[in-house]
């Protein structure tokens, strides 16, 4: 069976999304901060009580306020959102909300490896299914094909609406897979190549070392 590695890909296939977290603050109480009347539009500044920038709002489903810190992506149910006079007010500070997020990214992310394991399925771009895994070790994960083995970085896995997903169509992993197999075969082909020079190195040396042995056993004492 063929195995190729795929490491050189790992911007192409970690999936967009993947440093999102869910944070919880608190709802927010109080008249000054009232949920009621508050507009969150995308674009929008939020501030924490003490009036300090805690981001932008990246997008809003109508539930939650994606809320981009410049440093994380946070999805913050609106409930937690008040009025304020500059604009919609968290009550969490920028560090305080992206301490939250990194907590919550921590956890999920252990969770999701957690699925990685034998015989799991993936999925790539679109839904179609891809393969199998293999093997998981520190290097990557090991994913069984119809056309071979292929190892892939773990970065470039995470959660889709069917299951483990990669960025890639199954097209795209095959013509990886394609590219990477010639220069598979020239780094083999190097190493016997230079392990054939090390032997013939080795036999001359040897071969040297012969003839003057037999050189010194022919010489007759005066």
């Amino acid at each position: 069976m063929k195995n190729f590695a795929v490491f050189a890909l790992a911007s192409a296939i970690a999936l967009p999304g993947a440093a999102m977290a869910q944070a919880t603050a608190p709802a927010q109480t109080g008249t000054a901060t009232a949920t009621a009347g508050v507009t969150v539009t995308t674009g929008a500044t939020v501030y924490d009580t003490s009036g300090g920038v805690v981001g932008t709002v990246d997008s809003t489903d109508g539930t939650n306020a994606v809320i981009n810190t410049g440093t994380v992506k946070a999805a913050v149910p609106l409930t937690s959102l008040g009025k304020g006079a500059q604009g919609p007010v968290l009550a969490l500070t920028k560090a305080q909300l992206e301490a939250a997020a990194g907590q919550q990214q921590a956890q999920a992310s252990a969770e999701f490896k957690s699925k990685l394991v034998p015989g799991a399925t993936v999925y790539g771009t679109g839904g179609a299914q891809l393969g199998t895994i293999k093997s998981v070790d520190a290097t990557g994960v090991t994913l069984t094909t119809t056309d071979g083995d292929a190892k892939l970085p773990m970065n470039g896995f995470g959660p889709g609406p069917q299951g483990i997903t990669i960025g890639m169509t199954a097209a795209q992993l095959k013509a990886a897979m394609g590219a990477a197999a010639p220069a598979a075969g020239a780094s083999a082909a190097t190493a016997t190549q230079a392990d054939a020079a090390t032997a013939a190195t080795d036999t001359a040396a040897e071969a040297t070392t012969t003839a003057a042995a037999t050189a010194k056993a022919k010489r007759k004492p005066r």
